[in-house]
Parts: C-alpha cells; structure tokens; sequence
C-alpha cells in the first residue's frame, strides 16, 4: 500500500516549508504542495479522471486567505469533483485569524473538520498522524 498523500495548498511559501517539516518530523513524505487554489484543482481532477486513488489526498491542509481564490472557491470547486474513491479527504483550514465568522461558514461545508492555527505546531503534526495515518509510515 502507498503513503497516503497530504496536500498542502498555501499561497505563504514559508508556512508550506514549516507545515512540510512538522509533518516530516512524525514520519510522513507524501506532500504536494500548492501555492494556488487552481494548480491543486487541476491536480485533483488529473488523479480522478486518471483513476489513480493511490494519489487521491487523504489529508488537505488548506489555508484560509489567499489571493486570486481563496480556501472558500478551493472548496466550492472541489465540490464539483467527482470523487470516485472510497477514501473521503479531511479538510482542516489553516488560518493564523481567529474571525468567528469563518468559522460560521465553515458550518455550511461540512467537508472542513476543524481549523488549525499557523503554523502547526509538533503536537498538532503528532496529532494529525496519531488521528489519521498508520504507524506502517514511519
């Protein structure tokens, strides 16, 4: 079986290294990052009209403001894609605002889990592996 894939989309260069680091720190290499909400739709749709589940994200960490689109029009579309796998991605956002009304709309988008301040921190990287993937990826 493959390691599982994580996408991290942040227009911030040095939040994707940070976030990519803390990950790597519990054992997991499986990251694409992405600066632009376009390129990780065009990312998504490439795997699903490929059939290639072994890349389809299990883990989508996903920032809140970004220019161009933002994490809002990221979901919007990703709505639109057929999802022909049986693993569902886990969406967190990664925000370092703490606005309550986003946190309102993300009500409306059930596909968001939580939101997780940025930068990760060691703990919340542990936690993501702990929750999500197995010991067999160290």
């Amino acid at each position: 079986m493959a390691e599982p894939v994580i996408y991290i989309i942040d227009d911030d260069k040095a939040n994707n290294y940070l976030t990519r680091i803390m990950l790597e720190d519990t054992g997991l290499r499986n990251f694409k990052q992405f600066r632009l909400v376009d390129a990780a739709i065009d990312e998504l749709k490439r795997v699903t009209d490929e059939n290639l589940e072994e890349e389809y994200p299990t883990l989508i960490l996903l920032d809140l403001n970004m220019p161009l689109k933002t994490g809002w029009d990221f979901l919007d579309e990703f709505r639109n894609i057929a999802r022909p796998f049986s693993v569902a991605s886990k969406i967190y956002f990664l925000t370092s605002s703490d606005y309550r009304g986003d946190r309102q709309k993300a009500s409306a988008y059930p596909e968001i889990l939580d939101f997780l301040d940025k930068p990760i921190t060691n703990e919340v990287a542990n936690w993501l592996k702990e929750k999500y993937f197995s010991p067999s990826f160290e």
